[in-house]
């Protein structure tokens, strides 16, 4: 799953008689905040903890797949009549 951009991730190396070592350090970024009633806050956290994730993952997920949604709608709507003669427009 793509994480969203709350993460900078620095790798650091360093060499010891031809022994090089990886580090991973990871730095949150400062987040922000949402407001939501009491109970879609409850719904979130539930939703996460069923998900194994927190709630800002969790709102991440909906958000995509509400996109992904209106992003299928847009695409099974019909042709309009500019699209369809752009379409069948001759290429010769």
């Amino acid at each position: 799953m793509i994480r969203p951009a709350t993460e900078l991730v620095l790798w650091v190396s360093w060499s010891c008689r031809h022994l090089s070592m990886h580090v991973r350090i990871l730095i949150r970024m400062p987040g922000t905040s949402v407001r939501v009633d009491r109970e879609t806050h409850e719904e979130l956290k539930k939703l996460a903890r069923d998900l194994g994730t927190t709630v800002g993952e969790a709102v991440a997920i909906g958000t995509r797949r509400l996109r992904q949604q209106h992003i299928g709608r847009d695409l099974s709507a019909p042709l309009t009549e500019d699209e369809t003669s752009w379409l069948d427009a001759d290429l010769g």
